[in-house]
Order: C-alpha cells, then structure tokens, then sequence
C-alpha cells in the first residue's frame, strides 16, 4: 500500500509540469516608457485573471517592428494604429484605447514657440517613433535615439540635442519638462494594443487584461502627481 501512495505522488509530480509545459503564452512587447513605474509582473498577473498566458518583455518601437516580422513575439502594447503598416503582417487591434497622450516638442525656454520655428536645433526622437519622423519631415537635424525617453532627457541635460520630441506619458515617467525647458504640444497619439491575426480567438480576453493593465497605470500615475 505504501509503495502505491510513493508511485501515485511521484506520477502526480511527473504531470504537472507538463501541463505547465504545454499552456500557451503570448510574448507581448511593452514599451520601455512603462519601466521604473511597475514591473513586467504586474502585467503577467492581470492577463493572468483574465485567463491569458503572457510573457511581457520590454524593447524598443524599432525592435518592437522587427520581433513582429521575425515571429519573436506575439503582440504589443500601447502602439500608434501604423504599427500594423510598418510590420506588413496580419494584426488585429485591440478595442481598448489604452491612452491618448500628447506628442510633445520639449525645448528650452524662450526659443520657440511652434514646430515651424525649429531652424539648425538639434532634435531628440525615439528610433522607431514614425510620428516624430513624419512631424519632422525633412528637416535636417534629427538625432534618432535608440535609448528611448531616457537617453533623450540625458543628451538634452548634456546640451548635445536642443530639444526633443517625446509622448506626454514618457515625460511624466521621467518627472516631467526640465528646468528651464518648456513642452509645445504638437500633436495627439492614440493607442492600442495589437495581437498577430493568428491569436485572433484570444482578443476578447486579451481586451480585457488590457483594460486592467491601463487602471493600474492610471492608478499610478494619479499616486505619482
């Protein structure tokens, strides 16, 4: 009898990593904006209520394109609708706007009043940021920065970019305008969250874990103010 109890622990044992082993997770891409505020975790857990596997990993727009026309992941969160023209594979956006921040022109103070007064500044964008690229144009002094927010905010501080162009969320995640800057707003940026069309049938739930994940943010930010 004893040997039988041993036998059915152990069996028992033996199958539920297995199981484990063959649930289905999601990579989703967060952007690095959301870093210092909440963990990854906290993102895995609400999609993990809502009865979906994630596997959060933080990177950058560019390589956000890049990871989606590979396979490397399987969604993103919080991008600009062109996402899906930028990757050219098939996507399906999520229903939940997950925010509506502001494109800003962070600049010091006195310089310039609008976007069209920008004539040799050196300006800031994230690499990857298609909206920075698009308000820009043709001008010529673009200094494409693949840090992110962070690595902007430092070249400005260092006075090797005069200004920069960055999302109201990303500059309340770095404490907001520097002194003696000021923030021109340029712009709106809605966005969402996107899933590969072949994890289509996981949307509604995937909606849903969204939409928590954007409360907690919004908790947040109102604590951080």
């Amino acid at each position: 009898m004893a040997l039988i109890v041993v036998l059915a622990v152990f069996l028992s044992w033996r199958l539920v990593p297995a199981a484990s082993a063959d649930e289905m997770c999601l990579r989703i891409a967060l952007p690095e904006a959301t870093r210092g505020g909440f963990g990854l975790e906290i993102y895995r857990d609400v999609m993990r209520e809502v009865g979906v596997c994630v596997e959060p990993v933080r990177m950058p727009n560019a390589r956000a394109v890049a990871a989606m026309q590979h396979g490397d992941i399987d969604g993103v969160f919080a991008v600009l609708d062109e996402f899906e023209d930028l990757v050219g594979v098939p996507m399906v956006r999520g229903n939940v706007l997950v925010g509506n921040p502001q494109g800003l022109l962070v600049v010091r103070d006195g310089t310039i009043n609008e976007l069209s007064d920008l004539t040799d500044q050196e300006v800031g964008i994230w690499l990857g940021a298609s909206w920075s690229e698009a308000l820009l144009g043709e001008y010529k002094h673009v200094v494409r920065c693949p840090g992110g927010p962070q690595m902007m905010q430092n070249m400005l501080a260092r006075g090797r970019i005069d200004a920069m162009l960055i999302n109201g969320f990303s500059l309340e995640v770095l404490g907001g305008v520097p002194d003696g800057f000021v923030s021109i707003p340029v712009m709106n940026l809605p966005v969402y969250s996107w899933l590969h069309a072949d994890h289509a049938s996981n949307l509604t739930q995937f909606d849903k874990g969204t939409e928590l994940f954007r409360n907690k943010i919004v908790e947040w930010r109102e604590k951080a103010l």
